[in-house]
């Protein structure tokens, strides 16, 4: 008798707990699956591609405004320098190449810094390296490349090429600061996500990670 009522205190409170927990308690809930993204969804995606695009044209044209403003500042006092550096005094033209040459120098050398000051007027993001190196590569490589093809008496060209390369060099290396000054950071390398393992006993939480 005795051992019957252990036994019977003992099955109790098993079948207690298969009773509440039901058939079904020990299934995971099944997944629940996002629905796809609609083309209304998609709609704000196209809208602010067109906004950054705007964004960049106005910013572009504003640098050539600020570009234009700080060449002619720079060239002024570059066609001074010329114009005293002439040896030349029999008219009133003899120095006209010498006042040239001085005022393309001036303004190769005034380009990027009319680039960076209209960009970060708009908020762009490149930086004073990028630009420099961008201009000088143009401007070296314009000089290079002219004077390999220029005639004697015509060295006027040299500046005006360098005045060129300078500009397109400083808009290549402002961008490419630019772009890479916005670019998104790079995804980690860690991942980690919740778990839940239930079991006829209760359930159990936990961290899974993929290093």
């Amino acid at each position: 008798m005795r051992s019957l009522l252990f036994s019977l205190l003992f099955l109790s409170p098993s079948l207690v707990l298969a009773s509440s927990e039901g058939p079904g308690a020990s299934e995971a809930p099944p997944p629940q699956w996002a629905p796809s993204a609609s083309p209304q969804e998609a709609a704000p995606s196209a809208e602010s591609t067109a906004l950054a695009v705007l964004h960049t044209s106005a910013r572009i044209a504003v640098e050539l405004g600020a570009l234009s403003v700080t060449s002619l500042a720079m060239g002024v006092p570059g066609l001074a320098v010329g114009s005293a550096s002439c040896q030349n005094h029999s008219g009133v033209g003899a120095c006209i190449d010498e006042a040239a040459s001085g005022f393309l120098v001036g303004a190769t050398v005034g380009a990027p810094i009319g680039i960076m000051w209209g960009a970060h007027l708009l908020g762009g993001k490149g930086t004073w390296g990028g630009t420099l190196l961008g201009a000088g590569v143009g401007a070296g490589t314009g000089t290079v490349v002219s004077l390999l093809l220029v005639e004697k008496g015509e060295f006027v060209i040299v500046p005006s090429v360098a005045l060129v390369g300078s500009v397109l060099g400083s808009f290549v290396g402002y961008e490419l600061s630019h772009a890479a000054n916005s670019a998104p950071p790079a995804p980690s390398d860690v991942h980690m996500q919740p778990l839940v393992a239930v079991s006829q006993g209760g359930m159990t939480l936990g961290l899974g990670g993929r290093f």
